[in-house]
């Protein structure tokens, strides 16, 4: 039956696969459909009358003019009449879901997302991913065996609207259709559970019966754990003694890098499939499309409309020069401007991402808009701090699972520096050398941090506290926030994440 399915999706599939490869013969035709069916949509909602929707649809160049740019606290007026359950506010569509997200740091926020929406967005998004596994192996036999996704949770429904609420990634397992829910495993029931832990034990004990898996996915911190369990109950030196169908892992919400060994010696096999993605709540953004670039393509099709400002002109808090897709340039840091058909318009994403090429757009992550440091003048992003921990980790011998820096101020004592909490999956053989090579790769990775080490003019080498093993899981647990999308901030401006951290280390120390 399944081999059956697979042929009839292989089928299916080649519609995505014909808008894939729009994005590289026609990218900005692609964009035009997507600002125009926003438009024409929502013409007649409260905030498309508010703002000329149906001016804009003849003048589509004046929509940075007249829609100005909207943070979540911004958009909240409008969205707080929606939960309160009036209709055509933000889209023209009711919405069937509350999503959530707090990302990394932030307080709980609210977005409510239509079954259109859902479909237009996150799973057109899915759909895509699958179009370039196929375009890459046309044989690949996705639904040959069930596949295997692990997620958020729902957590029954919003106070004032009275609909399910909960993840997003919990949301778009609840929207599977239904002929294709018997190919996943858990159940939605299992797989939008709440209680994280008990979770993935039933999860681990239900997959380790499984005979075979073809696709995994979800936040590699989060699966590590479940695939390790899965080993204990199963038996065997990889994933592939378990399931030796597995071809892809996708996966998305934290950068893969520090991790990639540790699955490699997973799925031990030169052709299995790591694939990212690049969905959030707000919108699925991005796909790897190709395995040697370690890059995504940024999604053009799928109900989001982007602008870009670049990251030194959103610091100062001027929006006034952003600009379009076809003005971006390659090796620039920006923050993207959403426009969805979920009724998100001109949204400032907390990512900051850059152009690795333009023909066909592909981008990459660098960090998170409050995940950065610079107390001293260095402006380091996350993604300079997780490729020098990773090369300094490839010249120690060392695995990383987690770890979290904040900066020590500059005082009468002294110059200031970085203080780094690491949990390691394999420590270092000797400490100093490990400290050495990770101060040695951050000054590669930063000229401002840099000519800041320089003497130690405002910055010393940097201070390093090991957390023993599941230090970071317990903390998470602690706050609340296990599973899902709840990452580790691993960069802050300020030490209150780390102080927290260290209050935890002094308390569970023997």
């Amino acid at each position: 039956m399944l081999k059956v399915v697979n042929t009839l999706f292989r089928t299916y599939i080649g519609r995505y696969g014909r808008e894939l490869r729009m994005h590289y013969d026609d990218p900005l035709e692609l964009q035009r459909e997507v600002l125009q069916t926003i438009l024409k949509a929502n013409r007649s909602t409260a905030f498309g009358r508010e703002h000329n929707f149906y001016d804009l649809i003849k003048s589509p160049d004046h929509f940075s003019e007249i829609v100005p740019v909207r943070t979540y606290e911004e958009h909240l007026p409008y969205l707080q009449r929606a939960l309160a359950g009036e209709r055509r506010v933000l889209t023209h569509e009711d919405a069937d879901y509350i999503s959530t997200t707090s990302g990394t740091t932030g307080a709980t926020k609210y977005l409510p997302l239509s079954h259109n929406a859902i479909s237009d967005i996150h799973l057109k998004g899915s759909w895509m991913s699958l179009a370039c596994l196929y375009a890459k192996d046309p044989e690949i036999q996705v639904f040959g065996n069930k596949n295997l996704l692990i997620g958020g949770s729902l957590k029954g429904d919003h106070p004032t609207a009275g609909l399910p609420q909960g993840d997003i990634s919990a949301v778009i397992i609840n929207s599977i259709p239904r002929i294709m829910r018997s190919f996943y495993i858990p159940d939605i029931e299992l797989a939008t559970a709440v209680n994280y832990e008990e979770k993935i034990e039933k999860i681990a004990r239900l997959a380790a019966k499984e005979p075979g898996i073809t696709v995994l996915g979800g936040v590699p911190t989060w699966n590590l754990p479940l695939y390790r369990r899965i080993l204990e109950l199963h038996g065997g030196d990889n994933m592939l003694d378990v399931w030796p169908e597995a071809r892809v892992f996708k996966h998305g919400g934290v950068n893969f890098a520090p991790y990639r060994a540790q699955f490699e010696e997973l799925f031990p096999a030169d052709d299995f499939i790591f694939q990212e993605i690049y969905n959030a709540t707000e919108g699925f953004f991005g796909v790897q499309d190709k395995d040697h670039l370690r890059t995504m393509l940024l999604l053009l099709n799928a109900g989001v409309y982007y602008e870009f400002i670049r990251w030194e002109d959103y610091q100062q808090g001027e929006y006034g020069g952003a600009i379009p897709l076809k003005d971006v340039s390659t090796n620039e840091t920006y923050v993207m401007l959403i426009t969805t058909v979920a009724g998100l318009y001109r949204y400032p994403m907390g990512d900051l991402i850059e152009f690795t090429e333009t023909d066909p757009y592909r981008i990459r992550i660098l960090g998170r808009t409050q995940e950065f440091i610079n107390a001293f003048g260095e402006d380091l992003l996350r993604s300079e701090a997780e490729g020098a921990l990773l090369k300094a980790c490839e010249r120690s011998n060392a695995l990383v699972r987690e770890f979290m820096v904040a900066p020590v101020y500059i005082n009468l004592a002294g110059s200031g520096r970085h203080h780094w909490v690491i949990e390691f999956e394999r420590p270092p053989e000797d400490l100093a050398s490990f400290e050495r090579a990770l101060d040695e790769e951050l000054i590669c990775a930063n000229y401002n941090y840099a000519a800041k080490r320089s003497n130690d003019f405002a910055i010393s080498r940097q201070e390093i506290t090991v957390a023993p093993c599941g230090f970071f899981r317990n903390w998470m647990k602690d706050q609340n926030r296990m599973g899902g999308q709840h990452k580790v901030p691993r960069l802050a401006n300020h030490r209150r994440y780390l102080e927290a951290v260290l209050d935890r280390l002094e308390t569970t120390r023997p």
